[in-house]
């Protein structure tokens, strides 16, 4: 047995990769990173095996111009929620990389939800809530997660939310909120992050307003192509309003919209331990309508693709171009079309 473990891992407690885990498949998403779903020898789970890729994550460490912050995987590992991907180890491999061993998700990003599947608003709403939960234990913690995207979130055959990635976490502490970080996706970025301006976990809300809003009325909020004009957007120009956008939304959600969408931090949504409950509570729909869904297809995939379609859906990375279904199995987005009870 002491040789077994010896072999597993390597000088100074490194851990070898290759002989711990077997890998079941290879993600080709992951810009800073590889991802596998893999089998852990050592505990016979299965689970998504990320592996930072050295020289990737240290220029993004050197764009971000701050002082050294903690692993991602110790950072996962403090955020500990039922709507966050549950974080079982981290560490340094034998060939010098750093590893996070996660809880395996089967299921596919709110990106997805949106572009590929028929899913009325209150579902939307309902999976919303769940976001904002994950990122309030994120703040809660001590921590502004940076990257708020669709991608970085995943719903499972239940309909649970996860929040999957903390590679541009920091500490919410003032070394980490003064000016001069400005990385993330420039569509969900807040205008104060733009401007390179002091910083505090209340970018989380800003991105989190555009990843909603982008879900509800399928548009981002703010003009412009180029990557220019959406950052001349942002500083300048206040956000195309949710109600006209989409007219089905209520006023009470919209409110909530434009109160997450706010410029100036001092004008945001406060604090978003508060947000879940509120899309909980509000009415979604707008009118008559109210207390109903609208109906919706079936979001299948079609049999002469199935053969080709292997997967993407197992792992804790979002689909980003085609997903797939195993040939043998039910086309597994029935689960996300259900249609609801009014």
């Amino acid at each position: 047995m002491l040789a077994k473990l010896k072999d597993m891992f390597g000088p100074g407690g490194r851990v070898n990769l290759e002989r711990r885990f077997s890998i079941l498949h290879e993600t080709p998403q992951g810009s800073m990173s590889r991802v596998y779903r893999a089998s852990d020898k050592e505990t016979g789970r299965t689970v998504c095996l990320k592996v930072q890729l050295p020289d990737k994550h240290a220029a993004a460490e050197s764009r971000a111009d701050r002082v050294s912050r903690p692993p991602e995987g110790e950072i996962a590992m403090k955020v500990v929620h039922p709507n966050v991907v549950r974080t079982y180890e981290h560490g340094i491999s034998s060939a010098g990389e750093r590893f996070i061993v996660m809880e395996y998700v089967d299921g596919v990003s709110l990106k997805f939800v949106r572009e590929a599947t028929k899913v009325g608003v209150r579902a939307k709403v309902k999976l919303l809530a769940q976001a904002a939960d994950a990122l309030a234990a994120v703040h809660a913690a001590g921590f502004i997660h940076h990257d708020v995207n669709p991608n970085n979130f995943l719903v499972d055959r239940e309909n649970n939310v996860r929040l999957i990635d903390f590679g541009l976490a920091v500490p919410n502490t003032a070394a980490f909120q003064r000016p001069g970080n400005r990385t993330g996706m420039l569509q969900y970025m807040a205008p104060e992050l733009i401007r390179r301006e002091t910083t505090d976990e209340r970018i989380d809300i800003f991105g989190f307003g555009v990843m909603a809003y982008e879900l509800l009325t399928d548009r981002l909020p703010f003009g412009g192509g180029t990557s220019l004009a959406q950052m001349t957007h942002k500083i300048n120009v206040d956000p195309m309003d949710p109600a006209l956008a989409n007219p089905r939304l209520s006023d009470e959600l919209c409110e909530i919209l434009r109160k997450t969408l706010a410029r100036k931090p001092n004008q945001r949504w406060p604090k978003m331990s508060t947000l879940g409950d509120a899309l909980r509570e509000v009415n979604p729909r707008r009118g008559k309508d109210d207390g109903k869904d609208e109906p919706r297809e079936e979001a299948r995939v079609e049999p002469e693709d199935q053969a080709t379609v292997e997967l993407n859906v197992q792992t804790n990375i979002q689909p980003k171009a085609e997903v797939t279904v195993d040939s043998q199995e039910e086309p597994w987005l029935d689960w996300i079309s259900e249609p609801e009870a009014p």
